[in-house]
C-alpha cells in the first residue's frame, strides 16, 4: 500500500512554494534581483517557465503510474538545470552541506581520509597528517572493504563519506584490504575533528630560500602563510643568516576562497594595492579587492610556482603577483578558472552554490579558459594559446582566457608519453602498493635505486601493463579486421605479430630511457606508503625541477630583477 500521506504532504510542501513563486512573478516582485515587470520578454519567460514546470511537477506526482518521491523528483529536477549552467554551480542538499564548511573553514568531523575509485574498488589516495588515519596506520593505496557491517569496496567516495563522516568521538570499524597481505585488516577507529591545513610544509632551501607548499585557500591560509614565513626568518636568523627569497608553491591547488588569496597577497604588497576585482551581471557582483594591512614584507623576493592544476584562488595569487611585477611565475600554465562562486542558503537549510562573476587581475585581464555560455549553446571552442594582450605595471606583456602563463616555462616532470600512459593507467600507483603492502617500515637509506627500477619493469611485463600506443591500437584494429573478413594470410599474420613484438620491445627501451624519471615517480609514491606528506614534501624538494629553477633565479638577485623589469 502507498504511503499517501507522506507523498501528498511532499507534494502539498512543493506546490505551495511553487504557487508562491509563481505569483510572485505575478505580482511584479523583484525576486530575481535583476528582472521586473517593466523587463516584459525577461518576465514573461520567467512567468511562463515557473507556470509549466509547476503544472508539469503537479501532474507527473500525482499520476504517474509508479510512487513519485517528491524531494528526489525535485532534487532532479534541479540537477537538470545546474547541468545546463558551469561546473561549478550546485545544489547542496542539507545531508551534503559539511562541504560547504570545509570549503571555508576547512574542518570536519572524521578519520582525515581521501578516496577514489581505482580499478572499481573504493581506495585511500590521501591521508591527512596528524589525524586518527595516520595514527592507526591506514595507508594509501589501502582498499575499504566494509564499515561497520556494510561492504563500500564497490562503493563511489560519496556513499563512502556518508558512513566515516561523523560526529567526533564516535567509533566505526573498517575491514581494509592492502596488497600483499592475505587477510583482511581491522582497524577501530575514533571520528575526530579534522582541520585541514592551508600550508602543508614549509622548510629552507639552499641555506637562505625558504618555501611553502598552500594547498588550498580556506579562510586560515593568510595567518598560516604568515606564521610559515615569521618561522623561516627565525630559521635564517637562527643560522647568522638572512631569508634572501621565497618560494610559494601552488601547484595542485584547486583554489578555495577569494578573501584567502588577497589576504596571502597582501602579506608581499604595499597597503592600499588592487589584488582583483570582479564583475557579474549585478551591481553588487562588482567588487574591487584592495589590500588593507601593512605587508609582512614587500620588499623579499618571490617566486611562485604553478601547473596546470593551479585554479581559482591560486591563480588569483599567482596572476596578482605577477601583473604587479611582485614575483617570479615559474613552471606549467595554470587551469584557468576566472569564475567567483557566492554560497547563498535555501529553504530547509540546504545551499546554493553559484557562479556570479568573474575576476579580474590588476592588469585587467580575465584568464577564464572556457567560455560555458558558448557551451550551453553547442558552440565548442578550443582553448586559445593566447588571448587578448596586458601590460604589467611595468610594462611587460600578458594575456587573458588562457590561465597564466608562467615568466619561465619548467619542462613538464612528465613529458614522454610511457611514462605519462602508465601514471595515467595506475601502474606506478599500484606498483608501489605491492612492493610496500607487506613491509611495515623503510630502511633509513632506502632509495630508488636500479634494483628498484629493474623489479619495476618486471612487474610491468609480468602484469602486461605496458603502455599500447595508438599506433599499436590501429596495428590491432587492422589484425582484427583482416581476421574477420577471411583475407589475413599466414605471412602477413606473422608480420603483424612481429609488428606488434617490436612496438612493445621499443616501449620498454624508451621505459629504459626514461629510468631516472621513473625512479623519482617510485620514490615518491613508496615514501607516501609511510612516511607524512610533510616529509614527503621534504624528501622530494631535492628532485623538483621547478623548485630548482626558482631557485636559481633568487639567488641571482640580477637576473631576478631583469625577468621583473626592475633594473
Amino acid at each position: 500500500m502507498r504511503s499517501t500521506k507522506r507523498i501528498v504532504g511532499g507534494i502539498r510542501q512543493y506546490l505551495l512554494t511553487l504557487a508562491m513563486l509563481v505569483s510572485s512573478v505575478g505580482m511584479g516582485i523583484a525576486l530575481w534581483g535583476f528582472i521586473t515587470p517593466a523587463d516584459n520578454a525577461g518576465y514573461m519567460k520567467i512567468s511562463k517557465s515557473l507556470a509549466i514546470f509547476g503544472e508539469f511537477f503537479r501532474q507527473v506526482s500525482s499520476s504517474y503510474v509508479d510512487e513519485i518521491d517528491p524531494l528526489e523528483f525535485i532534487k532532479a529536477g534541479i540537477d537538470g538545470m545546474v547541468k545546463h549552467l558551469d561546473p561549478y554551480t550546485s545544489y547542496i542538499s542539507d545531508e551534503e552541506n559539511e562541504e560547504v564548511d570545509i570549503i571555508t573553514t576547512g574542518v570536519y568531523g572524521g578519520l582525515g581520509i581521501v578516496t577514489s575509485t581505482i580499478d572499481s574498488a573504493v581506495t585511500i589516495v590521501g591521508i591527512t597528517e596528524g589525524c586518527v588515519a595516520e595514527r592507526a596506520g591506514l595507508r594509501i593505496g589501502d582498499k575499504i572493504y566494509a564499515v561497520d557491517s556494510t561492504v563500500v569496496l564497490r562503493s563511489s567516495s560519496e556513499e563512502l563519506r556518508k558512513l566515516t563522516r561523523g560526529k567526533a568521538g564516535t567509533t566505526i570499524t573498517m575491514r581494509i584490504l592492502r596488497a600483499g597481505v592475505r587477510d583482511t585488516l581491522q582497524f577501530t577507529l575514533q571520528r575526530q575533528e579534522v582541520v585541514l591545513k592551508n600550508v602543508s610544509y614549509y622548510g629552507i632551501v639552499r641555506n637562505t630560500i625558504g618555501y611553502v607548499r598552500i594547498e588550498r585557500f580556506t579562510h586560515n591560509a593568510p595567518n598560516e602563510v604568515r606564521e610559515a614565513v615569521l618561522a623561516l626568518q627565525k630559521l635564517c636568523a637562527d643560522r647568522k643568516s638572512v631569508l634572501q627569497g621565497l618560494i610559494l608553491d601552488v601547484r595542485e591547488n584547486p583554489g578555495g576562497l577569494l578573501d584567502a588569496a588577497v589576504g596571502v597577497c597582501e602579506l608581499f604588497l604595499p597597503s592600499g594595492t588592487q589584488v582583483v576585482a570582479t564583475r557579474g551581471r549585478t551591481a553588487d557582483s562588482e567588487r574591487r579587492y584592495h589590500t588593507r594591512r601593512p605587508p609582512l614584507d614587500d620588499k623579499l623576493p618571490l617566486a611562485v610556482l604553478i601547473d596546470n592544476n593551479t585554479a581559482s584562488a591560486s591563480e588569483i595569487v599567482a596572476g596578482a603577483l605577477q601583473d604587479l611585477d611582485r614575483a617570479v611565475v615559474i613552471g606549467e600554465r595554470s587551469f584557468g578558472k576566472g569564475l567567483v562562486q557566492t554560497i547563498s542558503s535555501l529553504p530547509y537549510d540546504a545551499t546554493l552554490k553559484m557562479t556570479t562573476a568573474k575576476y579580474y587581475m590588476p592588469s585587467g585581464r580575465c584568464i577564464q579558459k572556457i567560455d560555458y555560455n558558448d557551451r550551453r549553446h553547442g558552440i565548442i571552442k578550443p582553448p586559445a594559446d593566447t588571448g587578448k594582450i596586458f601590460t604589467t605595471v611595468r610594462g611587460r606583456i600578458v594575456h587573458d582566457a588562457s590561465g597564466i602563463t608562467p615568466d619561465t616555462i619548467v619542462r613538464p616532470r612528465i613529458q614522454h608519453s610511457v611514462v605519462g600512459e602508465l601514471l595515467k593507467r595506475n601502474v606506478v600507483f599500484a606498483f608501489a602498493n605491492e612492493f610496500s603492502g607487506a613491509k611495515a617500515s623503510l630502511p633509513p637509506d632506502f632509495s630508488a635505486d636500479r634494483q628498484l627500477f629493474n623489479q619495476f619493469v618486471g612487474y610491468v611485463k609480468r602484469s602486461k601493463l605496458i603502455y599500447e600506443s595508438a599506433t599499436f591500437r590501429k596495428v590491432q584494429e587492422l589484425e582484427s579486421l583482416l581476421k574477420s573478413s577471411g583475407t589475413i594470410s599466414h605471412n602477413l599474420a606473422a608480420a603483424l605479430d612481429a609488428t606488434k613484438h617490436q612496438m612493445m620491445k621499443d616501449q620498454l627501451a624508451e621505459l629504459e630511457r626514461q629510468r631516472e624519471e621513473v625512479r623519482s615517480l617510485l620514490y615518491e609514491e613508496i615514501l607516501k606508503r609511510f612516511y607524512p606528506r610533510s616529509a614527503v614534501l621534504q624528501k622530494m624538494i631535492e628532485y623538483d625541477t621547478d623548485v630548482q629553477a626558482a631557485v636559481a633565479i633568487l639567488h641571482d638577485v640580477r637576473r631576478y630583477k631583469a625577468m621583473l623589469r626592475q633594473l
